[in-house]
């Protein structure tokens, strides 16, 4: 259990390391909720000021850690678009 609980602690970490990051160049918000029934999501949008933007990350899984796993790679991915975009206006 040890082991199970040591992993879940390190993605959730490692989410809010990627999602800090980014929620400070960009308007995100992120609404999350986790039950015993398996109703786990995670939401990050990104908001105009007071208004609501597009959804960059909706995730449904089974369980918290799988929650997390997802929305780690869909933030990774939308980091990634972003450092493309930028490039591609110096270039």
């Amino acid at each position: 259990m040890e082991e199970n609980d040591e992993q879940r602690r390190a993605l959730i970490h490692e989410y809010y390391q990627i999602y800090r990051a980014l929620q400070k160049r960009h308007s995100l918000r992120e609404h999350s909720h986790f039950d015993i029934y398996g109703n786990n999501l995670i939401e990050i949008w990104e908001y105009e000021g007071e208004r609501k933007g597009r959804c960059i990350c909706k995730v449904k899984e089974d369980t918290e850690t799988a929650c997390y796993q997802r929305a780690i790679e869909m933030l990774e991915s939308y980091s990634g678009k972003e450092i493309v975009r930028h490039e591609k206006r110096a270039g």
